[in-house]
């Protein structure tokens, strides 16, 4: 149970690094008139590269080498073309359809999407394989 709290944690802290990311990215994005949907993809982006590399190397400590890395890559890009499309779905019906705040509907759209993206992160993405 105990190592479960340090990779959920350790989760978090690189989950804070990238959302930092996304975050002013977007911003940046947005304020310059960049549209919604666009700077999503953008900013989404910058902070997945992050996160793969925090926690492949990190969180979950990748000690697989060769082929492992190739598959691990695919089910990590996988993951988050699904979590930034259901993200971008959230983002927009909030913002475009429900008429909230940019803000909240980016706030909201972010922690659903760290949810998702941390439970296939535990049991697909980096996965331990059994022996």
């Amino acid at each position: 149970m105990t190592n479960r709290l340090v990779t959920l944690f350790k989760f978090g802290i690189v989950g804070v690094a990238n959302t930092a990311v996304d975050t002013v990215v977007f911003s940046l994005l947005a304020l310059v008139g960049v549209p919604v949907l666009i700077a999503q993809v953008i900013s989404y982006s910058c902070g997945v590269a992050n996160s793969y590399w925090l926690n492949g190397r990190w969180t979950f400590r990748d000690t697989t080498r060769g082929g492992g890395d190739r598959a691990k890559l695919i089910r990590f890009l996988i993951t988050n073309l699904v979590v930034l499309a259901l993200s971008a779905l959230i983002l927009m019906t909030l913002h475009d359809v429900l008429g909230w705040s940019l803000v909240m509907s980016k706030i909201l759209a972010t922690l659903m999407g760290m949810v998702l993206n941390y439970m296939a992160s535990r049991y697909w993405v980096f996965r331990i394989p059994i022996k």
